[in-house]
């Protein structure tokens, strides 16, 4: 038994912590274009940049802090931004508020996985069930969220959905694990290694496919549709497949599962491009193809991290590796911004998304191949 068991406390209360702050302030992020309109890009774009950064350096508030102050104030910034757009639209609060929900999400995310992998040896079992609570409650989000008929009403919702989680993050017990200190010398000693190395690439690659769906996509689906229901599809998929691939993960290695998730995913969009149907369906199929991809790359890129990383510095790891990912959502958001003022023609924008999707694709089956690589470098300690 022990941490071979995986229905440890640890993972239900933190599971169930994600799924009500994703219900609340994280689904929020699917609906910025009635919240902030044109300054949606920006905004996001300066919470994934300061992630980013904090990826790295959040060790430091970590050591300061504790596991406790770390994830209750990091959660506390989602609901923090989401405040501040319901007092002020103004480029300064709502940028200051965008970069330090950056750092919130770093700090909850990196100690809230290191804590769930250090109370369970099944890595990928405990990571999918994980990702699966926090993409239900995200789906569900978007859901009822856009049923709310005013603005004031969104963000009011927004907030009210999320304080369960808030307060499930107070129950979570505390190993008190020992954490290695934070240096930059110690960061960079443990993201050079190999197994770091390859699944930041892939975690660059398929982060994109978010950045595409809060970006280009929601534009394009507000065009298409009059609504988001279309995003809805890569929210349900991500729910249907986190388990499952992480159970999997554990069977025959997450390195297989990482391969077979990329070449399914690129013959999803592939089909999506070609798609001369319903625009809603075509949108959806699209939807669901990327969801495949991300949510099997994050899942088991943090179980790869759990199995690769001792206790110590399993915090630097995910760090190290996840720094890409928030790397690649900032890059869509940034060309959908530029997109936006070049291209105000939905249907033009459409065409341009149409064959940027040939291209992802192309990345993808690429990926693929470098995911064969994972499973032998994963079995290296740190």
């Amino acid at each position: 038994m022990g941490k071979r068991r995986l229905l440890v406390p640890e993972l239900w209360l933190l599971s169930g912590a994600f799924f009500f702050i994703f219900l609340g302030p994280g689904a929020i992020q699917q609906h910025l274009d009635r919240a902030l309109g044109e300054k949606r890009f920006l905004a996001l774009a300066t919470v994934y940049l300061s992630f980013c950064f904090w990826r790295v350096f959040v060790g430091v508030t970590l050591r300061a802090l504790g596991g406790f102050a770390s994830e209750l104030l990091g959660a506390a910034t989602y609901f923090g931004f989401v405040a501040t757009l319901w007092l002020s639209t103004g480029w300064v609060p709502v940028l200051a508020a965008a970069a330090l929900w950056g750092w919130g999400a770093a700090s909850l995310w990196i100690t809230s996985q290191a804590q769930l992998l250090d109370a369970t040896e099944r890595h990928g079992a405990s990571s999918g069930l994980f990702y699966a609570a926090l993409t239900a409650g995200q789906a569900l989000g978007v859901v009822l969220l856009g049923l709310a008929a005013t603005r004031d009403a969104l963000l009011l919702t927004s907030l009210a959905l999320g304080v369960p989680g808030l307060v499930l993050l107070c129950f979570v017990p505390r190993t008190h694990a020992r954490r290695e200190g934070f240096s930059l010398a110690g960061f960079w000693r443990v993201a050079r290694r190999r197994p770091v190395v390859p699944v930041g690439v892939i975690l660059l690659c398929s982060s994109l496919s978010y950045g595409i769906l809060l970006g280009v996509f929601s534009e394009i689906s507000r065009v298409a549709t009059g609504s988001q229901w279309p995003a809805v599809a890569f929210y349900v998929a991500r729910v249907a497949l986190c388990f499952p691939a992480g159970a999997l993960g554990d069977a025959i290695g997450q390195g297989r599962v990482l391969k077979a998730s990329f070449l399914l995913a690129a013959a999803g969009i592939l089909a999506a491009a070609l798609w001369r149907g319903s625009p809603g369906l075509s949108l959806a199929l699209c939807a669901g193809a990327m969801a495949m991809q991300s949510t099997l790359a994050q899942s088991s890129a943090m179980a790869l991290m759990g199995q690769a990383a001792p206790s110590e510095s399993r915090h630097l790891a995910l760090g190290a590796a996840f720094v890409w990912r928030d790397l690649g959502i900032v890059l869509p958001l940034f060309v959908a911004g530029a997109l936006r003022g070049l291209l105000p023609s939905g249907a033009a924008v459409g065409e341009v998304f149409r064959y940027a999707l040939f291209g992802f694709a192309a990345v993808f089956v690429g990926c693929a191949f470098l995911c064969g690589k994972l499973g032998a470098q994963a079995r290296r300690l740190l």
